[in-house]
């Protein structure tokens, strides 16, 4: 807990050796440096899982999401082909404090996109998928129809979709454009879509598509400190309080040091209760304070 309200953190990777693969010292040095990080965690410089949980205690944080990537080397940014199943294995083996999210790879790179999203959700119990079609073989956006079949998939067993929606999200800055997404959120009107990254530098455009589709989420992480971010401020404390999520990008942003920096913004009593945690308990389908403590899916 983080001064009475339940912590998610919807985005923060367990330093394990695996993962780290991808976000190297080169990775951390280019995003930590633009997103504001002001010292390296030790949990990132030992690579260790107990330093991690022991950095998200002082923290305040009750629960963490391991939104996975999986994708070929693409845009100046390294291949992520850490599997499902290494994921599955760290969430697991921490259910009281971790849930993870499946990365898939739609251009089929790294086995059939469809096949791979059942055995997520299905066999190994992760809450959800993580695409990014514009970094994979098809070179493609969110309302592309050949990714249809995995939206109705996850509609279907009610878990949510998590885009790659940054600056990175493919080769050119228009592949994160949120018009992008408003097809998707119209023709799966029950479907929960959650902006990584909030289509930055396209946060008002992503308001819009927000304010219009209540089955997007916004989920800024540490580009919320990045130029414009006030927008979504401002919004959070009005009509995108139920569909806001905080995240603070671990590795790239100290878990506590980007939660000290969200304690201080103008959000109301209800938007910090609601963007801290209640949202991605209801989205993400976790439990939430008072309850079991350990995430269901774990060992299904």
């Amino acid at each position: 807990m983080r001064d009475g309200y339940h912590v998610v953190d919807l985005r923060a990777r367990p330093p394990t050796k695996e993962i780290l693969t991808y976000f190297t010292p080169d990775h951390l040095k280019f995003f930590g440096g633009h997103l504001g990080m002001k010292t390296i965690p030790p949990s990132y410089l030992n690579a260790s899982v107990e330093l991690f949980f022991q950095e998200a205690d002082r923290a305040g944080v009750d629960r963490m999401l391991c939104v996975h990537r999986v994708v070929p080397a693409a845009g100046g940014s390294p291949r992520s082909d850490v599997s499902n199943d290494h994921i599955a294995e760290v969430v697991h083996a921490h259910p009281d404090r971790l849930s993870g999210v499946a990365g898939i790879d739609v251009g089929g790179d790294f086995g059939d996109p469809v096949e791979e999203t059942r055995r997520a959700i299905d066999e190994l119990g992760l809450r959800g998928i993580h695409i990014a079609p514009t970094r994979s073989a098809l070179a493609t956006h969110w309302d592309d129809r050949r990714l249809y079949p995995l939206y109705e998939l996850c509609d279907d067993r009610k878990v949510p979709v998590v885009l790659m929606s940054g600056p990175f999200a493919g080769p050119q800055i228009e592949d994160t454009h949120p018009r992008y997404i408003q097809g998707v959120a119209r023709d799966f009107p029950n479907l929960s879509i959650v902006a990584g990254h909030a289509c930055w530098p396209f946060f008002a455009e992503l308001l819009g598509v927000a304010y219009r589709h209540e089955n997007v989420y916004v989920s800024a992480d540490a580009y919320l400190f990045m130029p414009g971010g006030d927008l979504l401020v401002q919004a959070a404390n009005g009509f995108l309080q139920d569909q806001m999520m905080y995240g603070s990008g671990y590795p790239v942003r100290e878990i506590d040091a980007c939660l000290d920096a969200y304690m201080q913004l103008p959000l109301s009593d209800t938007s910090f209760r609601k963007t801290l945690g209640e949202n991605a308990v209801r989205v993400f389908g976790l439990p939430g304070p008072g309850q079991e403590g350990q995430d269901g899916r774990a060992g299904r």
